[in-house]
């Protein structure tokens, strides 16, 4: 009996080490890529940059400028961090009033890198207090205020906002439709992008952004909702935001005839 005690305890002790290594640790949220990336994106609106004058100067060219097109400027320009974030929180209630946890969590997963990558952006854009195009009427795609975007809008030029929360949008859409239905990615990758170009063109063709502050928003929000993908899915899928807005029983909504209500459970 003493024997078997012993075997047993034995046992035990070699089978725990193997049990602590057989559990695959988490994968790292970045990596030496993302810098080279972000190297790459960076030195990739430094080179637009030298044609930032030529090309504000074709958009904004009177010559082509109609009612139509500027009516559609200013319908894409209304896409931006506030209706996004607004708009995808809405889906998101109307997913959980209905009980579709997919939509959901694709939903709340969009606004929330439309707030991360809205957030990002501005910490970049008010140190650098790099003036809009019409500031300078096309003619200095040089002239940074230092600090100064802190204060003043004309001076929060890049990266573009409108540009990095609709990027950030087409990302989360396009990536979950990946996870979710890998055969319907090819169609709505394409579109998705197709209409996260919208606002940065429109931004362009209202004087508000140069060419190369839509090519380092596109650059922010595709990446801020990669990484958000990652953490949510693969590095912490479990954490505390995730559980409050999608889990079980904490976030709840309803709807009666008094209105539309959300309430908060927790068990202690």
């Amino acid at each position: 009996m003493h024997n078997s005690s012993l075997g047993a305890l034995l046992l035990l002790a070699l089978a725990s080490p193997a049990a602590a290594q057989s559990t695959e640790p988490r994968p790292p949220l970045f990596t030496r890529s993302d810098a080279i990336w972000a190297g790459a994106a960076l030195l990739g609106s430094v080179a637009l940059s030298t044609a930032d004058v030529r090309i504000a100067g074709m958009w904004n060219d009177s010559t082509h400028r109609n009612a139509g097109r500027d009516r559609l400027a200013r319908n894409f320009a209304k896409a931006q961090e506030g209706t996004l974030f607004v708009g995808n929180m809405a889906l998101w209630g109307i997913a959980r009033l209905a009980k579709m946890p997919a939509m959901a969590d694709v939903t709340f997963h969009a606004a929330q890198a439309v707030f991360v990558g809205s957030l990002a952006a501005q910490v970049i854009r008010g140190p650098l207090g790099r003036s809009r195009p019409h500031v300078t009427q096309f003619e200095d795609q040089y002239d940074f205020k230092p600090f100064r975007g802190f204060r003043d809008f004309d001076h929060r030029a890049f990266p573009s906002i409108h540009t990095a929360s609709a990027f950030a949008v087409a990302t989360i859409y396009t990536m979950e439709t990946k996870r979710r239905a890998p055969g319907a990615t090819w169609i709505v990758g394409p579109i998705a992008y197709a209409l996260a170009l919208g606002p940065g063109v429109s931004r362009m063709y209202t004087g508000q952004h140069w060419a190369s502050d839509v090519l380092g928003g596109a650059f922010m929000g595709t990446f801020v909702a990669a990484k958000l993908m990652k953490y949510n899915h693969e590095v912490r899928p479990e954490n505390r935001v995730n559980k409050f807005f999608l889990g079980a029983r904490n976030v709840q909504v309803g709807v009666s005839s008094s209105g539309f209500s959300a309430t908060y459970a927790r068990r202690f």
